[in-house]
Formats: C-alpha cells, structure tokens, sequence
C-alpha cells in the first residue's frame, strides 16, 4: 500500500476503533485483559487494609471471592457502561445479590463488616486507578452502594444465626416431663416460633398419650410476650390431634389474652379446657383426674 494512501486511511474518522466501540465495552475489555493486575494489586490492599481489625484470614482466602466479584462487574458493563449501574437497576442486580451472599458467606465463617467492607472498597481502590476518571466516579458510587448491600447481608446472617441457635437452646432446655406419674406437662420459657411451639407440643402430646395421662398441663408463667404472639399458630397443629380423645388441656400462670385465646380454640376443637392461675393448683387437678388422692397435712 502506498504511504500516502495509509496516511489517508489513518486520518479517517471511521478508522479510529475508539470511536465504534461504546464505552462500556472498552470498560470491560480493560476489566478482562487487567484481570491479573487487578488481583494482585487487591491482594496487597486487602492485606494491608486499615479496614481490618482482627485480620483473622489471608488475602489469599477471599482472591476467588474478589476475582468472581470483578467478573461480574464485566458482564454488567458490557455495553452499558459504567455510568449505567446504578442501584436497584436490572444492570446491577446480579451484583447486588452476588455481594449479598458474599456478605452472608463470610458472616457464617466468623469474619466482620469490618473485613467484608474491606473486600470491596480496597477492590474498588484498585479498578479506580485501572480505568478513567469518568468511569472511577461511577464505579465509587457503585462499590459504596454494594459495600452496604454486604454488611447488609452480614448482619442479616447473623441476625438469622442468633434465631436458630435460640430455637435450638429452647427446644433443648424447655422442659417436657412428667411432673408426676400420669401428669405430663411442658413448661414454655422465652419466646418460641409457632414451628416450636406446635413440636414442644407435639412432644408432650405423645407423652400424654404414651402414659395414659388424662390431662396435659400447658405453663407458660415463663413465656414471654413474643412468644404470646406465635402460640395461635403453634398450638392449632396440637388441637388437631387432640381433637375428639379425652385428654384435658390444662393451661396455667397464662395473661387473660393468651387463656381466651386457647379457650376459644379448644372450644371450636371439642377438647376439654381448665385455667389455672398456678402451676401447682393445676398439678393438683391433673392428680385428681388420674385417680391420686392428694391430701395436705394438718
């Protein structure tokens, strides 16, 4: 080809590749072809972090978590730009949902806020000195919304590990026994879930029936106000299968709404309903009904 030909073509608006490719592609080809540079260089921030407190785990450990987070970045500005992300947007969804299970992955390995926080500012530092300042603008935005959106799931995590840790402490400790022979009872501390309540009862419901028992004695002196809230769905499961058989719910040390409350359900249940204001008026009657005679000394 000539040289001055070359020179033509050159100076052509239309030769530039710039000009006819859009800027989120070119946003993610520099995501793409800098991969390496970009890991490496989030490796030392995140090990150096004044973010992190404890420093309980290696960069190494999270390289994969950090390197998956930047392929999803690439797939969301691909063709879009970065100027597209914005939060709640269909473009950023997937990364949304990717840090909030970052976030949750995390909390469930004993790291903080502190070191999820770090994971992705430091990989925020990192791009921003990769790509130009129009871009880094819209990235910081988007890596402070995502930053949140995964301390958010670290804390929801923690909040959901602290409720099962509570059920299995109270199905564990809360006490389903026999008081005295052919008088069962569970004794309903704290604020259980309805799902609790109804297997609390359906443990004792099996040793009133295991023993022969005429009645069940239900305490909920020790029940908290939560726990009020969830009894109607937990106790209905109970009075299905207590429907029609002769057993005599005995509830005791209940508030006035809880006692109308299980008043009006063994009422549409057809099953037997006594309230006893304590714990050991109500034992006294299950005693009776099971054939004891109890008598007081003078």
């Amino acid at each position: 080809m000539p040289p001055a030909l070359h020179r033509n073509m050159a100076g052509l608006r239309s030769a530039c590749y710039a000009g006819g490719v859009s800027d989120g592609t070119q946003l993610a080809a520099v995501l793409r072809e800098r991969s390496s540079e970009i890991r490496a260089g989030w490796i030392i921030r995140f090990a150096r972090s004044s973010l992190r407190f404890r420093r309980a785990t290696k960069a190494a450990t999270h390289t994969a978590r950090a390197a998956s987070l930047v392929e999803a970045l690439t797939d969301a500005v691909h063709g879009v730009g970065a100027e597209a992300l914005k939060p709640g947007s269909d473009a950023t969804r997937e990364l949304e949902r990717s840090c909030a299970f970052l976030g949750a992955q995390l909390a469930s390995e004993g790291a903080t806020g502190f070191d999820v926080a770090a994971l992705l500012l430091e990989l925020r530092e990192v791009l921003s000195g990769m790509v130009d300042p129009a871009d880094s603008k819209s990235l910081t935005h988007l890596f402070e919304w995502l930053t949140v959106v995964a301390v958010d799931g670290v804390a929801t995590s923690g909040l959901q590990s602290l409720r099962e840790q509570t059920a299995e402490q109270l199905e564990a400790g809360t006490p389903v026994l026999e008081v005295l022979p052919k008088v069962p009872a569970v004794m309903f501390v704290g604020a259980p879930s309805a799902a609790l309540i109804d297997s609390l009862l359906a443990r004792a419901w099996m040793l009133a029936v295991g023993t022969g028992a005429p009645c069940l004695i239900i305490e909920c002196g020790g029940l908290a106000a939560a726990g009020e809230k969830s009894f109607e769905r937990g106790v209905r499961g109970f009075l299905e299968q207590a429907e029609g058989s002769q057993l005599q719910v005995l509830l005791s040390s209940a508030r006035r709404p809880l006692r109308e409350l299980v008043s009006k359900l063994t009422t549409e249940r057809n099953v037997s309903f006594q309230h006893f204001d304590r714990f050991d008026s109500a034992v006294a009657h299950a005693l009776e009904r099971a054939g004891h005679l109890l008598m007081r000394r003078s």
